[in-house]
Formats: C-alpha cells, sequence, structure tokens
C-alpha cells in the first residue's frame, strides 16, 4: 500500500495515478480525509480482474435451486 498526502497528489497525480495500477493507493486530504484510488480499466492494465482476488466456496447447488432459494426467501418479505 502506498499513502500520499494532498500536496503530493497535487503535485505529480500522474505518478500516483501510474503507481494505483499495481499497488493500493491512499491520498490522505488536509482536512483528514482519505481516499482511495482504483483505476476503472485495472483488468487492461494488469491482465487480471479485481474478481478474481474474491474468496469463494464450492457448493453442489444447481441453478434452479438457488432460483428456488431466492423465491422462497423473497416470498416471505
Amino acid at each position: 500500500m502506498l499513502i500520499f498526502d494532498y500536496a503530493d497528489f497535487t503535485q505529480d497525480a500522474t505518478k500516483i495515478f501510474d503507481a494505483a495500477l499495481t499497488n493500493e493507493v491512499i491520498v490522505n486530504n488536509k482536512d483528514g480525509n482519505s481516499y482511495k484510488i482504483l483505476p476503472i480499466n485495472a483488468e487492461k492494465q494488469t491482465g487480471k480482474s479485481p474478481l478474481e482476488d474474491i474468496p469463494y466456496i464450492e457448493a453442489n447447488i444447481t441453478t434452479q435451486e438457488i432460483v428456488e432459494l431466492l423465491r422462497e426467501n423473497r416470498a416471505g418479505i
């Protein structure tokens, strides 16, 4: 993770945007707020989807079973 302050950002935003393509980037504003820079087209730059990092579990369930569960759940609302 790279952390920059507001002065860094105003002086060299291009460097910070480039860094965000390969690193998690946080910019701390002078009023105390922090902002994370996330590139929208990161997949094009890195060849990797951000969804690839989401953990998952193997479940032996069919699409039809999922649909039935959702319908049952919504019927109870």
